[in-house]
């Protein structure tokens, strides 16, 4: 059987790629920001074969390969789904956004990314690129109007996977996520839109893929049961990845910020 991941943001994914990589599956993500691309992965033996594709400023379809042991890589905050084998001017290995464009050429490449086991956050294959879960993206959506113009398969090749929508059910550990994660703006403001809209987007997923008529089951990721739910055979714990991505753990004016919030919320 062969899955698609559908989640908002602070939803899963890299632990969801973890636990394939753990079980030795293939996998693909696509990018939850412009502009657009995808890394695939494949087991080969010990290692794993990782392909990056995305169109240049002359929209070429481009695609780089390289080889990684992940084995001692599936709890690493420096191999995140943001990692690209390629240090930019300040040294990191991270994707070189500025370099990078939208452009419909990008599904030359889709064959390839159907062939994987999981794909994670599979919106840009419907053509909705850009910010995840966004007020503009989510009206797009509502709207049936992506931004790009999608391959018409699509929606008849998703049909024929497991499609997965996960969501939390905890919505104190996800504004903790969101008020300590690592890219999060220094406004307090700003971030309480960021966790509405992710609630909303969660909320709103379910009726999105009502509307295109794609079958799905929904996740949890509190109580969800990764192996049964994605036919794994050994789990990651649930937890292994909680502060990856988070700052000032323990900063009591984190906690405030989650308390206040989870009061308005309530």
């Amino acid at each position: 059987m062969k899955y698609t991941y559908f989640s908002s943001t602070k939803s899963g994914k890299y632990l969801i790629r973890s636990q394939f990589w753990y079980n030795r599956k293939s996998c693909a993500f696509l990018s939850q920001s412009k502009p657009l691309w995808c890394v695939l992965s494949s087991p080969i033996g010990n290692i794993d074969k990782l392909e990056w594709y995305w169109c240049d400023k002359d929209t070429k379809l481009s695609k780089h390969t390289h080889f990684l042991d992940t084995r001692d890589k599936l709890i690493s905050s420096h191999y995140d789904e943001m990692w690209f084998p390629a240090p930019d001017h300040r040294g990191h290995e991270t994707i070189p956004r500025d370099q990078w464009i939208t452009h419909e050429n990008f599904y030359e490449c889709v064959d390839d990314i159907m062939s994987r086991d999981i794909i994670t956050n599979p919106f840009p294959l419907l053509g909705y690129t850009g910010s995840l879960g966004a007020g503009r993206q989510q009206d797009r959506m509502q709207n049936s109007t992506p931004n790009i113009n999608p391959r018409p398969d699509i929606i008849e090749r998703l049909r024929q996977r497991k499609n997965i929508v996960a969501y939390k059910e905890n919505i104190e550990h996800l504004a903790y996520n969101v008020f300590a994660g690592t890219g999060r703006p220094e406004s307090v403001e700003e971030t309480t839109i960021i966790l509405n809209n992710i609630i909303k987007f969660q909320k709103f997923i379910p009726k999105f893929l009502d509307s295109l008529d794609i079958p799905y089951e929904m996740f949890s990721l509190d109580t969800g049961d990764y192996a049964e739910t994605f036919d794994l055979d050994k789990i990651l714990p649930r937890d292994s990845s909680d502060t990856l991505f988070t700052r000032n753990v323990w900063n009591q004016d984190v906690d405030r910020q989650v308390k206040d919030y989870m009061d308005k919320y309530a």
